[in-house]
């Protein structure tokens, strides 16, 4: 029986020697555990001590004391020995993130004092934060255009002109009828152009046949008659391929539309934008007649050519209500067809006792042509005016066009006879 207990101690002493020798598996040493049996009875003993590294590990399974932070978790040994690479800088600027999507990826916790730091603007957004507003503002062409038409309709419903849509119509009606209405009156303005060209041949017969000379109504009829002639074929195009296009054409290229196919309100915009473009052009462009009215006073001998350079040539365009486009020989070949037809004006009206019997409209219309602004003169002082320009050209012997060249410059800078003002 003691043999039995001295066995199965054995047995246990060499169990727990190997579980030990399990848990100190990581240390550079290992130890035996070496029993001798002693003369003492049936105890065994250990005869030799344990050899330990480190001597930290303990053999006995019991419950372990509460651990603390243990300094090898906060200083990692792989760590140390890889170095830390530097963050690396990118100097090219990267899109800016918006704030939601930073607050998102990364959200800040609810009891931080810190405020967030105010998003950053890129000057782009500024730009279209400062710029929206001023676009807001700015109007529709298309409305514009849109309201134009129906003003021009509403003004031609109140003269007669246009026969207005039935009040009970749909909207589909009312639009049918108006673009009814519209044909109508362009088809009659073109019909009215043939009948021009009956009177127009009549009045020439009249001369050639030895009767009575032209007036100037007749000769400004004539005239009137052949600008007509010459738009009357891209009218008569746009007509058929688009006839929804003329409020267009009468804003943008009023140039296009025969005289017989406009609206009474569309002829007062259209000379209404003339006599502001001649009153910007001799405002602004003072200073160059003045020179050109001083180098031809000093230079009577100087012809046109000279007279007029290329900013000359602008400013003569502009203030006779020319086109300004093209080369400069392209306008000089404007400006001296112009002044040679105000020649041959202004023999007719010193021969109808220097143009008396025109109406206040009529008088305005020559001024206008001659370059002279009519913004605030009354009838009496635009007479006035016309007698001194007729005045000044006179003398037949001189060169017409130069002569009109320094009286065109000769208003602008203000040399010419007091007129009375309204």
């Amino acid at each position: 029986m003691l043999a039995s207990l001295r066995r199965n101690g054995l047995v246990d002493s060499l169990a727990v020697t190997r579980h030990h020798h399990a848990t100190t598996s990581r240390c550079h040493s290992r130890h035996i555990a070496l029993l001798a049996r002693t003369a003492d009875g049936p105890c065994w003993k250990s005869s030799s001590a344990f050899v330990l590294h480190p001597p930290a590990i303990r053999f006995v399974s019991t419950t372990p004391p509460p651990t603390t932070d243990a300094p090898a978790k906060e200083i990692p040994a792989a760590a140390s020995a890889t170095p830390t690479r530097k963050h690396k800088v990118d100097l090219r600027p990267g899109p800016i993130k918006s704030q939601k999507s930073s607050s998102e990826s990364v959200p800040a916790p609810a009891s931080s004092a810190t405020p967030n730091p105010a998003p950053e603007h890129s000057p782009a957004s500024s730009q279209t934060s400062t710029e929206s507003p001023t676009l807001a503002h700015l109007p529709n062409p298309a409305h514009v255009v849109i309201e134009t038409a129906k003003e021009d309709a509403q003004e031609a419903y109140k003269h007669g002109i246009l026969a207005p849509p039935p009040p009970d119509a749909s909207w589909a009606g009312k639009l049918f009828h108006q673009a009814k209405e519209y044909f109508k009156f362009y088809w009659n303005g073109v019909k009215l152009i043939n009948t021009h060209r009956i009177r127009v041949r009549a009045i020439e017969e009249r001369v050639k046949a030895g009767g009575a000379p032209l007036s100037r109504w007749e000769a400004r009829f004539i005239a009137n008659y052949k600008r007509d002639l010459l738009k009357l074929i891209p009218f008569a195009l746009i007509v058929i391929i688009a006839e929804e296009a003329i409020p267009l054409v009468v804003i943008y290229t009023p140039f296009l539309l025969p005289s017989t196919c406009l609206l009474p309100s569309q002829k007062e915009r259209i000379d209404a934008k003339r006599r502001e473009k001649q009153r910007t052009f001799a405002n602004s462009m003072k200073p160059v007649f003045q020179n050109v009215h001083t180098f031809s006073s000093a230079n009577p001998d100087a012809h046109v050519k000279q007279l007029l350079d290329n900013t000359a040539l602008l400013a003569y365009t502009g203030v006779l209500s020319l086109s300004t486009l093209g080369p400069s020989p392209l306008r000089l070949r404007r400006v001296k067809k112009h002044l040679k037809a105000l020649a041959a004006d202004d023999v007719l009206l010193a021969r109808e006792n220097l143009g008396q019997i025109l109406s206040a409209d009529e008088l305005r219309e020559a001024l206008e042509e001659r370059g002279i602004v009519t913004e605030g003169l009354s009838t009496d002082a635009m007479r006035a005016r016309l007698n001194w320009w007729l005045s000044q050209t006179g003398d037949a012997d001189s060169d017409p066009v130069r002569t009109r060249v320094q009286l065109v410059a000769r208003n602008v800078v203000g040399q010419h006879d007091a007129a009375p003002r309204a």
